[in-house]
């Protein structure tokens, strides 16, 4: 493949998905700066690997867990020190339709990251639970079982 069409397929692929790349980031690392550093990542690891793809949902699952492990590594990093306020991250999403959908929103973000990206995952990209445990490497009854457990802790936050 020429350069010019590497360069169209990666803005294909770029166009695409940097929202979702975006949003998982901004589940894990709860920054926005932080964030869009990360989606930037994700997306130069794939300029370098040259990655072709099957298809959308073989895109899309590659995508989200090299967006999950480099969030990871991130969070590990020393330099990684700070935390945000959740008024922070409410702000960030100050513009919801409805005050109901801030207030979940808000109780979503105060779960336990595990929690949280079951819940999105579910929830908001719309995966069924086998194919999250494909993309999570977590058996179908832990996936089960963490989608039980954050919708247990949203009924207390709620």
């Amino acid at each position: 493949m020429s350069e010019l069409q590497d360069e169209e397929k990666f803005r294909q692929i770029y166009e695409r998905q940097i929202e979702m790349v975006y949003r998982i980031c901004y589940l894990l690392l709860q920054n926005r700066a932080d964030a869009e550093d990360a989606a930037q990542g994700v997306f130069l690891k794939l300029w370098e690997k040259k990655k072709t793809f099957q298809d959308l949902n073989h895109e899309k699952a590659w995508l989200i867990t090299v967006s999950r492990n480099h969030c990871r590594d991130i969070l590990r990093s020393s330099w990684h020190k700070k935390r945000i306020a959740m008024e922070d991250v409410i702000g960030e999403y100050a513009d919801a339709e409805k005050s109901g959908e801030r207030e979940l929103l808000s109780a979503v973000m105060e779960l336990p990251a595990k929690y949280r990206e079951a819940v999105y995952l579910y929830y908001y990209e719309g995966y069924s639970i086998r194919e999250m445990s494909g993309i999570l490497h977590r058996k179908e009854s832990t996936i089960q079982s963490r989608l039980a457990a954050a919708r247990k802790k949203l009924k207390q936050l709620l």
